[in-house]
Parts: structure tokens; C-alpha cells; sequence
């Protein structure tokens, strides 16, 4: 697993005072942010963008520096691994938690516990600022844990805009 963005529950502060997080864009970070002020205190550590899978096979005549990096570029890519001691928890960071939310951290489960045979089984969680009860109720039949922050929403999305 490649994990290039580490932090220990000590930068728990550090984080939560970050305005955007690694590899997320400005309404997941607001999102992220909420989740890390709620929870954060329930975790040892934090990893962001961990890459996990084999990713794509690389075209054979690339050089071995390309190829490396089509590799790499094509891995799954989880938001956020949180630790609670030997727990993991796969946190998936939506702006707008759907049904496909239920098919992608699944998807990292299987591809975390390949690269970690003797871990235990991880939590997942999917946060979001907004959803519908039926994706909720769906994503929570499949053991996973869906986290709403509404104050994450933009102004324009909370006055109802579509949401």
C-alpha cells in the first residue's frame, strides 16, 4: 500500500485546521473536515489517498518510469484509512453520498484486505453533506455506516437547488 499522506491523532488538530485535504476537492474537504471534527478523536491515525489494488497492466514499450507510473495512476484510491489501533476504517468521502458509494467501498475492502490478509475485516463509512433515506437505508443493509453533514452543504445546494 502506498500512503503518502500520514498523520498521527497528535495532528488532529493540525487537520481539522486544514482548509483543503490531499487529494480532495473544496466540498469534500468541507465534508472530511465535519467527519474529522466528530470523530476524529476516535482514531490513532490517519492515512489519506492510499492506493490499493494492481492498477492496469502498463504498455510494455513505455519505458520502465512510465510504466511504473501507469500503474500507479490506475490504482483505486482510498479517501481516507483511519486506524482504531489494529481497526481499520475506510472512510469514502461523497459530496453527495449515492448508491454507487455502496459499490466503491466495497470494491476498497476487498482490495485492502488482499494487500493485508492478516488484518481485521475494515469498517466502512461513507460520508457525505446530503443524500436520500433510500440510499441510506441501502448502504446500511450492506454493513456500511453512512455519516450526513449538512453543514458542509453550499449555500446554493441547501436553499434546495437539487440536492
Amino acid at each position: 500500500m502506498d500512503e503518502p499522506y500520514k498523520y498521527s491523532s497528535a495532528d488532529l488538530a493540525k487537520l481539522i485546521l486544514m482548509k483543503f485535504y490531499p487529494e480532495r476537492s473544496d466540498r469534500e474537504s468541507s465534508v472530511l473536515r465535519d467527519f474529522l471534527i466528530n470523530h476524529g478523536a476516535e482514531f490513532d491515525r490517519f492515512s489519506f489517498s492510499v492506493k490499493v489494488g494492481q492498477g492496469n497492466p502498463p504498455d510494455p514499450n513505455a519505458p520502465p518510469k512510465i510504466q511504473r507510473q501507469q500503474v500507479t495512476v490506475s490504482k483505486r484510491r482510498i479517501d481516507l484509512l483511519a486506524w482504531r489501533g489494529t481497526q481499520p476504517v475506510i472512510v469514502e468521502v461523497k459530496y453527495l453520498v449515492t448508491p454507487a458509494s455502496l459499490g466503491q467501498i466495497q470494491t476498497y475492502r476487498v482490495l485492502f484486505l488482499e494487500e493485508n490478509p492478516d488484518a481485521p475485516s475494515p469498517e466502512l463509512v461513507v460520508i457525505g453533506a446530503a443524500s436520500t433515506p433510500d440510499t441510506i437505508r441501502a448502504l446500511q443493509a450492506h454493513n456500511v455506516t453512512v455519516q450526513i453533514y449538512p453543514s458542509a452543504l453550499t449555500p446554493a445546494d441547501a436553499a434546495g437547488s437539487g440536492v
